[in-house]
């Protein structure tokens, strides 16, 4: 009889551990399940914008030796005889900073710009082009390069664009100041809502670029009447995501 008991009493004892073992268990999954819900902090995203500006250190000059003729052979013959030419007259101009960075050369066929007065379609031409672009590290002397290179007959003028040596410099500046105009938005809104800024989540590049791309379409025909003002200045601007975890006032 006593051993009777002694058995009950350790059958009590083993139900009550794994009594006490299961709600342990049902506890911890409880939180686990409920910890992603109670970890979720509120968030307060801004995009933040900034400019900036820098003075151009140089000009780029697109300009195109044409060569026509009746057929393929002969426009390719007649650029071969006008490149050294061109080739000379740059030359002429590298003291003065005008540098040659690429050129290119492509020909292609050119209708007649109307029929012929029977209906008939005239004979098709054939141009060879050769365009170069050229940077001028002095931007004050832009016009005169832009008189010798449009009076010499032999190149047609088509664009000139102003550039700044690193646009990294005042992009980095433009991103600062879209990282203050995003602070200033974001300290605004959590006044207006009742809360405050905790630390900081996220912060991405939107975008940094320049601002337009200062460029002039030159007349193919320029001639030493032409003058360029080069900008003051080049804008470029850049855009920030920030995002802060917020919680309510004390």
């Amino acid at each position: 009889m006593r051993n009777s008991g002694c058995a009950f009493q350790s059958f009590i004892g083993m139900l009550a551990l794994g009594l006490t073992m299961m709600l342990t268990w049902r506890e911890a999954a409880a939180q686990a399940s409920a910890s992603p819900q109670s970890s979720a902090r509120s968030v307060l995203t801004v995009e933040g914008n900034g400019v900036a500006e820098a003075k151009p250190d140089y000009a780029r000059l697109t300009v195109e030796l044409l060569a026509k003729a009746a057929t393929i052979e002969g426009a390719v013959e007649a650029s071969k005889t006008l490149v050294p030419r061109v080739d000379t007259l740059l030359q002429s101009l590298k003291p003065g900073g005008v540098e040659t960075e690429s050129s290119h050369f492509s020909i292609g066929e050119s209708l007649p710009p109307h029929p012929a007065p029977n209906g008939s379609q005239g004979p098709a031409s054939y141009t060879a082009t050769t365009s170069y672009t050229l940077k001028l590290a002095k931007i004050d002397r832009l016009n005169a390069v832009i008189s010798a290179l449009a009076s010499s007959g032999l190149l047609e003028m088509r664009q000139a664009s102003f550039h700044v040596a690193d646009e990294h410099v005042p992009m980095d500046e433009a991103r600062r100041a879209a990282v203050v105009d995003a602070k200033r938005q974001a300290d605004v809104l959590a006044e207006a809502a009742g809360v405050k800024l905790d630390d900081l989540a996220s912060i991405s590049d939107a975008r940094a670029a320049p601002q337009g791309q200062v460029a002039y379409e030159l007349p193919a025909l320029a001639r030493k009447y032409l003058q360029v003002v080069a900008p003051a200045k080049l804008d470029f601007s850049a855009s920030i995501v920030m995002s802060w975890h917020i919680s309510p006032k004390p």
